[in-house]
């Protein structure tokens, strides 16, 4: 495996998606607020279905920008930005404003490495990746900003509850990482069943 298959492996929803779900449960473990596990599954659901949208719309009818190389925005790209700086900003989240700065930045590396990585392995444009990058910035910051305007209300939560959501993430990586969630063969399905074409669009017929 190469490094940027290794990287690019970290926005896999193979990966993210139990991580996701891990998350959501334990946001909305006591004594976390559950507005925060409802802010958190509202983030996935507008990135994952706008990502899912455009590919759709895509493969579906050929529906893009006009004038971009566009098969629909970075997947991986967008919820990678979104997941790993979200995942750092709660795992920091009652340590000081500087542990929290370094945790978000050090998520957003992550991220940003998956969006490189994106474009290394020639998978994606640069106008999927950068579309996918700013679905996830926009996504992931408004998580963490209403992450931050309910700390002063959040109770602190005990050392061990951190360490359990650590945990778990350690786990969901031993066991997922390096998995591939066959979702572009799912949505190209699926695309082929709302259309009713026998084929889906594709980069080439877009180009050609």
């Amino acid at each position: 495996m190469t490094i940027w298959r290794a990287i690019t492996c970290l926005g896999d929803s193979a990966l993210l998606l139990p991580l996701i779900a891990w998350m959501a449960i334990w946001l909305f473990l006591p004594p976390t607020a559950w507005r925060d596990g409802r802010r958190w599954l509202l983030a996935v659901a507008v990135c994952g279905g706008i990502v899912v949208l455009s590919k759709l719309l895509f493969m579906a009818w050929g529906i893009g920008p006009p004038g971009l190389n566009y098969t629909g925005l970075s997947g991986h790209t967008a919820m990678a930005i979104l997941v790993w700086p979200a995942y750092a900003g709660v795992l920091a989240r009652h340590g000081s404003v500087r542990v929290r700065a370094i945790s978000i930045t050090l998520g957003a590396m992550v991220g940003a490495g998956v969006a490189i990585s994106r474009l290394a392995l020639k998978v994606h444009s640069p106008s999927e990746v950068w579309l996918g990058a700013v679905l996830g910035v926009a996504v992931a910051t408004w998580f963490l900003r209403g992450l931050a305007a309910s700390d002063t209300q959040a109770v602190p939560r005990h050392t061990w509850h951190r360490l359990l959501l650590a945990g778990g993430a350690l786990v969901i990586g031993l066991t997922c990482y390096g998995r591939v969630f066959p979702s572009q063969y799912v949505l190209q399905d699926i695309a082929v069943w709302l259309s009713g074409h026998p084929n889906v669009f594709t980069r080439r017929m877009r180009l050609g």
